[in-house]
């Protein structure tokens, strides 16, 4: 992404936060490519550093409290888990 938070915020119609927001790139039940916007900021920090780790643990659905929109399609670039990896057929590639 290249906007500014302030221009990232607006489009995704979520108010700006000091903590930030968390893109979650994810698939819908119809396998339908979406982007949750959510507040648990350290949950992601946390699944982050465990793939980093080679900790290959799946992230648990956010409550829908932590969920502050959701949109059609992938709008941000992205850090793919080991299970979205293997789903997209890309195990061995550096990313």
């Amino acid at each position: 992404m290249t906007d500014t938070y302030e221009e990232t915020c607006a489009r995704l119609a979520v108010e700006e936060r000091p903590e930030g927001w968390a893109l979650w790139n994810t698939w819908a039940e119809d396998d339908l490519k979406v982007t949750m916007v959510v507040s648990a900021v350290e949950t992601t920090e946390g699944l982050l550093m465990n793939w980093a780790n080679g900790r290959n643990v799946l992230p648990v659905m956010p409550f829908p409290a932590q969920i502050a929109q959701v949109h059609a399609g992938w709008i941000a670039t992205m850090v793919f888990s080991p299970y979205g990896k293997k789903k997209l057929g890309l195990q061995g590639h550096k990313l």
